[in-house]
């Protein structure tokens, strides 16, 4: 979405991004930058008992990789405005491969360009939700909109 200027987006425009595969070094290195060690991540002798039955990435990992899978172009975001209604509504265990779907849901102008409010929702390689949210993202306007 964000490889497009404010104009050149529509209430209803949908996407779906590339994928990535979630491995253990994702989470040991996301482990080692959070300080987040919690034994279901890092642990596989407890997680074997929890319901997951295995270790699983962090939801924040899983939130942030999504987010580096959407191509950003340079004068295009402005700024990132917030997330709203963020669910975490399935493990992703390592090996999973997620990728985000996206979809306009509205738009409001804001010089320079606006916000767009848009729903994203990261899924797995079984097409079943991991996270669900709502993202406000300020998006410039284009050279020809500047020009006008």
């Amino acid at each position: 979405m964000f490889d497009r200027y404010y104009d050149e987006l529509a209430v209803g425009d949908r996407r779906a991004f590339t994928g990535l595969t979630i491995t253990e070094t994702h989470v040991v290195n996301f482990a080692g930058v959070t300080g987040d060690h919690f034994g279901l991540h890092m642990d596989a002798e407890y997680a074997k008992t929890t319901p997951f039955g295995q270790r699983i990435a962090h939801g924040l990992l899983v939130l942030s990789c999504g987010a580096g899978l959407i191509p950003l172009l340079p004068g295009r975001v402005i700024a990132f405005l917030g997330m709203e209604e963020v669910r975490f509504l399935a493990p992703c265990f390592f090996g999973d491969t997620i990728h985000p779907v996206m979809e306009v849901l509205d738009k409001r102008d804001k010089t320079p360009g606006g916000v767009v409010t848009i729903k994203e929702d990261i899924l797995n390689q079984r097409d079943e939700t991991v996270i669900s949210a709502r993202i406000n993202i300020w998006v410039g306007s284009g050279p020809s909109a500047e020009a006008a």
